[in-house]
This record gives structure tokens, C-alpha cells and sequence, in this order.
């Protein structure tokens, strides 16, 4: 795994409120993504688009508290501000109603994402945002632009919002892919790849896509990595009280990235991610407070001492 510096990470993507039946809480995915990596240190941008609605204008005022970079933010007078409406199971997991023709569907190429592109070091993105005719061009161009920078795709599947052609193209631009045990079987079924082992369904999808690394997490079982050149590794979990699940994957995807960045070998990576996305799940909602001091204590508590941090 090629050390690198630590430098301008690109979460692309929907910037939305999570409507759950306790209220409205900032979510995304790729914000997420990008909150959790501020946090841990890293100057993640976040490139997505709001509407000019009181919905937005509350959403810019949260995430300034939150100390974000919204300089590649956009502003859409034509579309609403992303929302999706969220119920939970009794086990603490969440279903989304993900609602259509909203600010993130338009995102626009410009001279300020071109630029951006091509000074990033890593970009994460999914299949959601893409959904909308003009984000999915403006993604791939950014993702092509971006040639020095590892692609990250956080795959994250909802129902209506992807299709064959854009997983496809997704899988041929990433070089890390992250996916849970319900995308896998999604994947497997869109692709027609007939196997009941993941690490084989993994090699399929390395060979064919030319894909580096491949994280199937497992929930509090872990994370399973296959690698092209390291082979496969299962990281355990960490058991923890679980409040709800919103948001740990993004939380594990970020650790993942923030030990990734430091030149951290494979197992390193997914044990932080582990960590990060264990520590998320206490929490409710999908950006809570979790300070680097708070993770530091968790490792030593835990007794994780084999995790530098």
C-alpha cells in the first residue's frame, strides 16, 4: 500500500437531512464521510449542491458549526434541498425513502471541481448522486480529473437509485471498493456472477474491473479485505451498545481512509476503520461528535494498543 501524504480528500455526493421520527439530523453518506475525516484531522472538501431554501440555509448554518469547508458547495434555485425519510427497525437499523429531483442531482462542472480534481490526493464517492443525469457526468469528469488521487467507491445501493450502467462504470473507475454483505448479493445479481463465496465474488470482480482492494463489511463480525496483491484478511469487529447504524459504514469508510492516507498496511486500515465505524454506532444520527481524544481513549480502554493513532 503506497504511503502518501496526507492531503485534499474529495467526499462527492449528497449533502441531505436524514427525517427520522425523533426529527431532522444532517446526513449523506459522502458528508459523513467527509465530517468524520475533519474530525480525525483530515481536510476533506465536500462537493455536492443545495437548494436556496430555508432547508439549505439551515443546512449551511449546522455545517459551519461543524467546521466544514464548503467552498465546493452549490447553490440550486430550481431544486430543493436533498431529504430522505428514515424509520428504524427495532435492532437499530435503518430503512430509507430517499426522495427524488432534489439540489444533488445537478451538480455542475466547473473551474473550481477541475481544479480541486486535480490537486486531491483522494476522492470517495457512491452511486446515488449519480442517479441525476448531471451529477453522473459531473462525477466522472471530476474522477477523471482527479488522476493523481485513489478512488474510493462507497458503493451504498438504494432501491431505485442506481442501475447495471452506472455500477458498471463505478467499478471501472475505483480502485477501492467498499460494499456490505445486502450489495454484495445486489451486485451479484446485476452483474450475474454465480458464486456463494465472497472472496471468490470478490477475485471476479478485482480481475474484471482491475480493482485493488475490495472491503465487504460484516457488520460487528468486521470487515473481510481481499487485496490483488495481499490476498484475503477478516478483521474483527468491536462490540459495542448499539444505538443505530446511520452512518457507521461512512464512519468505517472514513478510518479506513485517515490510516490509509498515513501509509498504514491493510490490516491497520481495517482495524481503524473498525474502530471509528464501532465508536460511530453508540451515537445516534449521522455526524455525532466523536473528538480524536474520545478515539484515543477508546483504543486504550478497549486495550487496542496495536493501533497507532
Amino acid at each position: 500500500m503506497p504511503s502518501q501524504k496526507l492531503n485534499t480528500v474529495l467526499a462527492i455526493g449528497e449533502l441531505l437531512w436524514d427525517v427520522l421520527p425523533s426529527g431532522k439530523m444532517l446526513g449523506g453518506a459522502p458528508a459523513n464521510y467527509c465530517f468524520r475525516l475533519r474530525q480525525l484531522g483530515v481536510p476533506a472538501l465536500m462537493v455536492s449542491r443545495v437548494g436556496v431554501d430555508s432547508l439549505g440555509d439551515e443546512l449551511i448554518s449546522n455545517l459551519t458549526n461543524l467546521d466544514f469547508d464548503l467552498s465546493l458547495l452549490q447553490h440550486d434555485a430550481n431544486t430543493p434541498t436533498g431529504t430522505v425519510d428514515v424509520t428504524l427497525t427495532s435492532d437499530g437499523n435503518p430503512s430509507f425513502t430517499i426522495n427524488p429531483n432534489v439540489a444533488y442531482d445537478n451538480l455542475e462542472w466547473n473551474d473550481s471541481l477541475e481544479a480541486a480534481a486535480k490537486e486531491a490526493t483522494f476522492v470517495c464517492f457512491g452511486t446515488l448522486a449519480q442517479r441525476g443525469e448531471q451529477s453522473r457526468s459531473t462525477i466522472y469528469k471530476i474522477l477523471d480529473s482527479a488522476s493523481n488521487a485513489t478512488k474510493f467507491l462507497d458503493i451504498n445501493l438504494r432501491k431505485n437509485c442506481y442501475n447495471k450502467e452506472t455500477l458498471r462504470r463505478s467499478l471501472e473507475l475505483t480502485n477501492i471498493l467498499k460494499l456490505n454483505q445486502s450489495e454484495v448479493g445486489l451486485v451479484k445479481g446485476l452483474l450475474d456472477i454465480e458464486t456463494s463465496d465472497s472472496i471468490t465474488f470478490s477475485e471476479i470482480l478485482i480481475n474484471q474491473f482491475d480493482i485493488n482492494t475490495i472491503l465487504i463489511t460484516l457488520g460487528e463480525k468486521g470487515v473481510l479485505a481481499i487485496d490483488k496483491s495481499l490476498g484475503s484478511i477478516t478483521v474483527p469487529g468491536i462490540p459495542v451498545t448499539v444505538v443505530d447504524t446511520i452512518g457507521s459504514g461512512d464512519s468505517f469508510s472514513a478510518g479506513f481512509t485517515f490510516k490509509y492516507l498515513s501509509g498504514a498496511s491493510l490490516q491497520e486500515c481495517c482495524q481503524f476503520g473498525n474502530i471509528t465505524g464501532a465508536m460511530h454506532a453508540t451515537y445516534s444520527g449521522g455526524m455525532p461528535i466523536i473528538t480524536r481524544k474520545s478515539v484515543k481513549d477508546f483504543i486504550h480502554d478497549r486495550h487496542l494498543s496495536e493501533v497507532l493513532f
